[in-house]
């Protein structure tokens, strides 16, 4: 804005004020008053003075007593009701008050730090239009600082380099009054939807890290348990993985104790890629579960879930474990049965 601008919006203030002040007269002494209090700021705005008009000539009401005087015109009653103040002549009896005039030079300057802050803004919005929508995936906390839309982050900086190129563009653009509103209703509501979907995101990531860190933290049974039967000198027990005598791994041995009972074991609950899976134990011909029958069965938890119940990125949960390698004992050729009479 320029300074003849702010003049000239000074000088319309200025004489709306004096205006509603001489309300109660005819339209013909307004008018005439009016004229040469036109005339009088005219001659103000050629001035080299930059301090406001209400200092200059004193407030309207007083200056409107003077123009009544000069003109021998009667004073405002006191009692005299007058027209309701409008929405510009409250604003201009706010600006000439004592209290606005000692801050006014703060105004001014916020208002210049926040034009200087401007460009900074713009980047921030383009780079949380593409962050904001990340942040909404339950696991989403994995996208900041860089975002990764369909789980790539290379896309998501490309969005981003995009959107803050857009915004900025927009920025420079000058709008009419009722655009440049929305957009500037569009950049709150975005941050403020982007510092509640953070810190909501960011609560939930705190709130199962301390879930995985108390489930990581509890020690192993000391003696076997209905969760956990078999006890090996390492922990638990949760699968046996039958081999042949040549290496050859073997699926659906029936393994029993000494006693001739089912053996059973523990129940796995964590995988090196961290995705949920269920039990999935064969079932015999009367369509009761097998439990002894080894390697043990697990399935992919539908939708590709962690351990702790949020969903993976693509790729990462695959479906069938690999067998640990494991050194195998090397057995002696058998040597050939004599033949008879030989």
């Amino acid at each position: 804005m320029t300074a003849a601008t702010v003049v000239s919006r000074q000088t319309q203030d200025y004489l709306a004020a004096v205006e509603h002040e001489l309300a109660d007269l005819s339209a013909e002494d307004r008018s005439a008053l009016l004229e040469d209090l036109a005339l009088h700021l005219e001659a103000l705005a050629a001035e080299d003075d930059d301090r406001p008009i209400a200092v200059r000539l004193g407030p309207p009401a007083a200056y409107a007593a003077d123009l009544r005087a000069a003109a021998g015109l009667p004073a405002r009653a006191a009692g005299l009701r007058m027209p309701t103040l409008g929405l510009q002549e409250r604003l201009v009896a706010i600006r000439e008050t004592a209290a606005f005039q000692r801050v006014r030079p703060a105004l001014h300057a916020t208002r210049g730090l926040l034009a200087e802050l401007r460009p900074a803004w713009w980047v921030l919005r383009g780079y949380l239009l593409v962050l904001v929508p990340c942040l909404l995936k339950s696991d989403g906390v994995r996208d900041f600082p860089v975002p990764a839309p369909l789980g790539s982050h290379v896309l998501g900086l490309l969005l981003v380099v995009a959107a803050v190129a857009a915004s900025v563009a927009l920025g420079r653009r000058s709008f009419p009054r009722w655009i440049g509103a929305c957009v500037v209703f569009g950049g709150l509501l975005l941050l403020s939807v982007g510092a509640v979907v953070g810190q909501h995101a960011w609560s939930g990531m705190a709130a199962r890290a301390a879930a995985a860190d108390d489930f990581a933290w509890v020690p192993g049974p000391d003696v076997p348990s209905e969760t956990y039967p078999l006890l090996s000198r390492y922990g638990p027990v949760t699968d046996v993985l039958p081999y042949a005598a040549d290496g050859t791994p073997i699926e659906g041995v029936l393994l029993y104790d000494q006693d001739g009972r089912p053996l059973h074991v523990g129940v796995q609950q964590w995988w090196a890629d961290s995705c949920l899976r269920f039990l999935s134990q064969p079932r015999a011909a009367d369509g009761v579960p097998v439990p002894n029958s080894f390697p043990q069965a697990y399935e992919l938890a539908p939708g590709n879930v962690s351990t702790m119940g949020t969903p993976m990125a693509p790729g990462i949960c695959v479906k069938n474990i690999q067998r640990p390698e494991v050194p195998l004992p090397t057995f002696p050729a058998k040597s050939a049965a004599p033949v008879p009479g030989g």
